[in-house]
């Protein structure tokens, strides 16, 4: 029985994927669902720039994160809303992806873990992404990798 089911967004599409199918668990069994983005601590990427210049957000560069973050949990909350599916909590964390999200789902005491893959290789495809595949040897849970 799945009674409660974590799901990191990002925003990708493969993320957005990845909701879409923990909100049909959660729907199906239904169960608590919570989003988790995580800040990585990183140099930041043009888009995540240009969005803070159009938003007219200035400072930290977590601060800035944090926003996007938000704005990235309140989208997935929304898709939540519209699918009728209304146990959901949001969460924002800042490390290591992989970990964040595995000690998340851990002290949650979740059943399962969502995730999108990117993919992000030389031999596009083959491999998974390296946060998904992170997540996947870290996990107490069951991982579902979504493409």
């Amino acid at each position: 029985m799945i009674k409660h089911i974590v799901v990191a967004v990002d925003s990708s599409p493969t993320s957005d994927n990845a909701v879409d199918m923990a909100l049909n668990l959660a729907k199906t069994y239904d169960a608590k669902l919570s989003f988790l983005h995580v800040i990585r601590d990183m140099q930041l990427p043009e888009s995540v720039l240009r969005m803070a210049e159009v938003e007219h957000i200035q400072g930290a560069r977590t601060d800035v994160l944090r926003f996007v973050g938000e704005k990235i949990l309140k989208s997935a909350e929304k898709k939540a809303r519209k699918s009728h599916v209304k146990n959901t909590v949001s969460n924002v964390a800042v490390g290591d992806p992989a970990s964040e999200i595995t000690d998340f789902a851990k002290k949650g005491k979740a059943d399962l873990i969502v995730i999108g893959t990117r993919g992000h290789s030389d031999l596009k495809g083959m491999f998974l992404g390296s946060v998904s595949r992170k997540v996947s040897n870290l996990a107490d849970v069951n991982v579902m990798i979504v493409r």
